[in-house]
């Protein structure tokens, strides 16, 4: 496949970098990545001095932003309620991730973190400069979808979700509707580009979409999807075997394989993406840190953002998931409580790895 090689040279658009320097997971049941992939090389660390209290402004940290949601009467924005967090009940989905103004402001300060990460740059399949349908799986809150509809005017642009939260004034080339990617798609065909982001780690039929999004792509039309690894990584040691961030992934992938998803999927996504036809699969990585231990700037802020989303995350899975474990909430909130700490803690450089995973339909 034509993926990232050793020895390659810095990506002066993105600035990932490929290199033979592997990492040491912390994480006891890490997944190895595939081999045709290389990592970037280690980030640098900060020294004490190089970091201030007051960087970041109260403003690159917004608790209270989500997306807008309509109000209709429809049974699809009927919702339920489980441990304090509020969940959708479209076709009586056991999907355990809330959408709630909670949730939607992580899963918006994700797409900031992503922005920052890749320079602004929002997907990596060579579409060109003039596509002309666009569908965005699990949409979420529709923030991806809106800005690729703004840049490309000309294209029609479909967000597709189960739970409808997506606001109400969105460009004209864009449409929100309400569906289940894991049945039969209904709702077009000729695709230019199909994109997912942080979806397959949640999604119970990976293979039905990759082979929906197969036969609903145009011919020499792409793919791509966009997972972060869930596995908590480090390259210098200074992670303890007992590190609580690797616990806490190992414990939720445990959770939500009762609800029939694999976490950790993002680096086990080769094979199945080629078994569904596609060819040219490539995937393109960068390392996002814990916290703001980076000596980098950009990284620190990227790091920022994470801490930030997993802090949230850890309320995510302390709810539905842990509990499907026959964890108490006094053990849930215990060990939690652990991993807060653990996430403050800039003396441990942890990383997880974002894949963006390209492939194209035969022409």
């Amino acid at each position: 496949m034509g993926a990232i090689s050793e020895g390659a040279q810095p990506d002066a658009t993105t600035g990932a970098i490929a290199a033979s320097t592997s990492p040491t997971a912390a994480s006891p049941a890490a997944a190895e990545s595939p081999s045709a992939t290389a990592l970037p090389d280690a980030i640098e660390v900060a020294a004490p001095e190089d970091v201030s209290s007051d960087e970041f402004e109260p403003q690159d940290i917004d608790d209270n932003a989500s997306g807008a949601s309509t109000s209709v009467t429809s049974s699809i924005y009927e919702h339920n309620f489980e441990h304090g967090r509020r969940y959708h009940s479209y076709k009586n989905s056991r999907y355990p991730i809330p959408n709630d103004d909670m949730e939607q402001s992580r899963e918006d300060m994700k797409h900031a973190m992503m922005l920052e990460l890749t320079d602004g740059i929002h997907f990596f399949a060579p579409i060109g400069d003039s596509p002309q349908k666009i569908i965005d799986l699990g949409t979420g809150t529709g923030i991806w979808a809106i800005e690729v509809a703004d840049q490309f005017p000309s294209a029609e642009v479909l967000g597709i979700d189960i739970t409808p939260i997506q606001p109400l004034w969105v460009p004209p080339n864009l449409r929100f509707i309400v569906d289940d990617i894991q049945d039969d798609w209904l709702n077009g065909e000729g695709f230019d580009f199909v994109h997912a982001r942080q979806m397959f780690p949640l999604l119970t039929r990976p293979n039905k979409v990759l082979a929906e999004s197969f036969a609903h792509l145009k011919p020499g039309g792409w793919f791509e999807c966009q997972e972060l690894s869930a596995i908590a990584l480090c390259d210098d040691g200074t992670v303890p075997a007992d590190y609580s961030l690797g616990k806490f992934l190992n414990l939720a992938a445990q959770a939500l394989r009762k609800f029939g998803s694999d976490m950790q999927i993002a680096t086990k996504l080769e094979e199945p993406i080629k078994a569904a036809g596609f060819v040219n699969i490539t995937a393109k990585k960068f390392k996002v840190p814990v916290g703001t231990w980076p000596k980098d700037k950009r990284l620190r802020l990227v790091g920022l953002y994470f801490r930030h989303t997993l802090e949230q995350m850890l309320g995510v899975f302390g709810a539905k998931p842990f509990a499907a474990l026959g964890m108490s909430q006094v053990e849930i909130e215990v060990f939690l409580a652990g991993v807060r700490q653990d996430l403050k803690n800039n003396d441990y450089h942890s990383y997880m790895e974002y894949i963006f995973w390209t492939a194209q339909k035969p022409g």
